[in-house]
């Protein structure tokens, strides 16, 4: 007798439970469609996850999510909570000086600690206002290219690179300069962050609880093996769950999944040649971070952004904001690295220990207060993100009703946690149109 298989019927499912995935699930599921998320590994939230481990709330990948935004305008709608401690001011280590910057004037106390002529400095604010304020620069030119145009001074370079390498995780050799101004408009700058008091997987977490308040399902350790379409048009997908493959029938599929393997969901025969090589075009930008778990607070500042380093950008000491990550007298750093500052290969252990030649030098204190707990490359097939700050590609794929979200499908001049959530909560926007007004 022929083996039936598992059916169940959606109105729309979501492969990955990544911050995307979850705001396009929670997104939908609150306007009353049949949602159901499934997702490969055993937890939700991707890089927005949390790993307890030694006592400590280690994050999987995000840091802290910025305040406001589509990450905090999706928890507003569907009741989720958005528990945020925000960060205070942001402090520059700069040539061996302190440097904090203040709510106005920021960029001139940063470029002052330069140890560059008053004339110079004077020409970098000028068209730095000017980028700003009027005409974004060209898109042709990376932003060291944009920066020798008014400066040879190698610290005002470094200072850059550390505003671009610790936010949107890549150099100013490997972003655009229109690219930069524009995610610098968009986000206004690098002050408005925070962290979660119970580690970054509180968000999905809350995304999740609503889901399943308004009906949806998640079923985590159940990988989708394949994405069916028929005519152009996706009808759903087989997910493996519980030793068994299911038949998911769906009106709409979001694939949070990473744009590699969302093709090979589908099958590349799928797609058109224009929309591969536009795939093909995208860098996936790495990053390196370290966890330290100490006796005593290894800096004097909630977090700390280095300049002019082999490879550490950012020391983030986040027991300085959110004590309950760790236990009583315990103190938890994370520090972030640019391996090399460039997209191609790179030797990961050669890395990491630039990385922590910095950091006994940053951190008088490591030896006989700290432990490094882990540490953590993203790169390859789990990368930082899928796409670099700059690139952008439509969530909308040659596939009808099939939707490609996350990192890997920003729009222009995002980044991040907050592009990832962007990605979902666009997407979901447009699928509720396509739908209908009623479930």
């Amino acid at each position: 007798m022929e083996n039936l298989m598992t059916e169940e019927r959606v109105d729309v499912l979501v492969i990955g439970a990544g911050i995307g995935g979850m705001c396009a699930a929670a997104f939908l599921a609150h306007k009353g469609y049949r949602t159901l998320v499934v997702e490969a590994l055993p937890r939700i939230g991707g890089h927005c996850s949390t790993i307890e481990y030694k006592g400590i709330k280690c994050t999987a990948g995000v840091v802290g999510p910025g305040t406001g935004g589509a990450l905090e305008e999706v928890c507003r709608e569907v009741g989720a909570e958005y528990e945020i401690r925000r960060c205070g001011p942001p402090h520059y280590l700069i040539d061996g000086k302190v440097v904090e910057v203040p709510a106005k004037g920021g960029l001139r106390a940063l470029l002052s600690a330069s140890g560059a002529e008053p004339g110079e400095v004077e020409r970098v604010l000028k068209a730095f206002s000017k980028a700003m304020t009027w005409a974004t620069p060209s898109e042709s030119i990376n932003m060291r290219e944009w920066l020798l145009q008014h400066s040879n001074n190698e610290c005002i370079f470094d200072i850059f690179n550390t505003m671009a390498a610790a936010t949107a995780f890549v150099g100013i050799d490997h972003i655009s300069a229109g690219a930069f101004f524009l995610y610098l408009r968009k986000l206004a700058g690098f002050r408005e962050w925070g962290v979660c008091p119970e580690g970054s997987i509180a968000l999905p977490n809350a995304l999740a609880k609503a889901v399943e308040k308004y009906g949806g399902q998640i079923w985590t350790g159940s990988p989708a093996i394949r994405i069916h379409s028929q005519d152009g048009v996706v009808k759903g997908a087989t997910v493996h769950r519980n030793g068994e493959d299911v038949e998911v029938r769906a009106s709409v599929v979001m694939s949070n999944c990473g744009p590699k393997r969302t093709v090979g969901l589908v099958g590349r025969e799928n797609f058109d040649r224009g929309y591969l090589a536009d795939l093909q075009k995208l860098t996936p930008s790495r990053v390196i971070s370290i966890h330290i778990k100490s006796d005593a607070p290894l800096i004097d500042y909630e977090y700390l952004l280095v300049v002019g380093a082999r490879r550490i950008n950012a020391l983030f000491q986040l027991t300085a904001v959110c004590p309950e990550l760790a236990p009583p007298g315990t103190h938890y750093l994370v520090a972030g690295a640019d391996p090399v500052g460039s997209l191609g290969p790179s030797d990961t252990k050669a890395e990491l220990d630039l990385c922590m030649q910095d950091l006994r030098e940053l951190l008088p204190g490591l030896e006989s207060h700290g432990e490094v707990l882990m540490t953590g490359a993203f790169h390859g097939e789990w990368p930082a993100m899928f796409s670099t700050t700059g690139q952008s590609m439509s969530q909308q794929t040659p596939i009808v009703n099939l939707y490609a979200i996350g990192d890997g499908f920003l729009e222009p001049g995002m980044t991040a946690v907050a592009g990832a959530a962007e990605s979902g909560l666009l997407a979901a926007k447009d699928a509720a149109r396509r739908l209908g007004a009623g479930a």
